[in-house]
């Protein structure tokens, strides 16, 4: 399968999204920034984005082994993959297994409580008001998204967190949270972006922390989980 990229479609914090000679495929180039603290801090490593083009690559696999749809087709190049065009839908869906992060300073929780119950949020994917939470009904008056639509997403958060949890738990890694974006492409709902320590909270089991040496280390936190995820994948 081959493609031609043509021109520059989008330009996010940690990727490119380029059109092809294909009306229906574009390619993603994951870049060598490390994003941190959900965009906050930005750290360069050299082969950052083939990591996170190969741990999204078997991501994206487990999700399509248990019929949930992605939009991914194949990898590429060492840090290039093609996918389907998507209408992106602009909200982030985020699935909360432990208390860190905004929910934890917004609710005064304990820093690394599990949670009886996984929470889902939303956000509005806009930059210029940094991304703010909203709820269902925010959604629907700014037609984000139809009901049908938002209950396939909360749907589809659900199972994937249930095969992420299982998945990593098999390799000593807890999934505290992770974000999800889900995008339209031929007259269905598919996840979209990507499936990587970009958008997730991955902690060791044992001391719930993360694989980067407290952020001074990230490239070690993706070498970690792709090495562990291989030993329990066919990739």
């Amino acid at each position: 399968m081959e493609f031609t990229k043509t021109h520059l479609i989008s330009e996010g914090k940690t990727k490119r999204l380029w059109a092809t000679d294909s009306k229906k495929h574009a390619i993603a180039e994951f870049s060598d920034d490390a994003m941190m603290y959900h965009g906050k801090r930005k750290m360069y490593f050299k082969n950052k984005g083939k990591l996170c083009n190969e741990i999204n690559a078997i991501m994206m696999q487990v999700l399509e082994d248990n019929n949930i749809a992605t939009h991914y087709v194949t990898k590429l190049t060492d840090n290039e993959c093609v996918v389907k065009l998507a209408e992106m839908i602009p909200m982030e869906v985020i699935v909360r297994n432990y208390s860190a992060g905004q929910m934890q300073q917004r609710l005064g929780l304990p820093y690394h409580k599990k949670l009886k119950f996984p929470v889902l949020e939303f956000c509005y994917k806009n930059d210029s008001l940094n991304d703010p939470v909203i709820n269902e009904y925010h959604a629907y008056a700014m037609e984000l998204c139809t009901q049908e639509e938002m209950s396939v997403m909360c749907y589809n958060a659900m199972r994937i967190n249930k095969v992420l949890t299982d998945l990593m738990k098999e390799v000593g890694i807890i999934v505290a949270d992770f974000k999800i974006e889900f995008g339209r492409t031929s007259g269905r709902l598919v996840v979209a972006d990507e499936i990587t320590p970009n958008v997730a909270r991955f902690w060791d089991k044992d001391t719930l922390r993360r694989l980067d040496n407290d952020g001074k280390n990230p490239e070690a936190e993706y070498q970690e989980i792709l090495k562990r995820l291989k030993t329990v994948t066919d990739f």
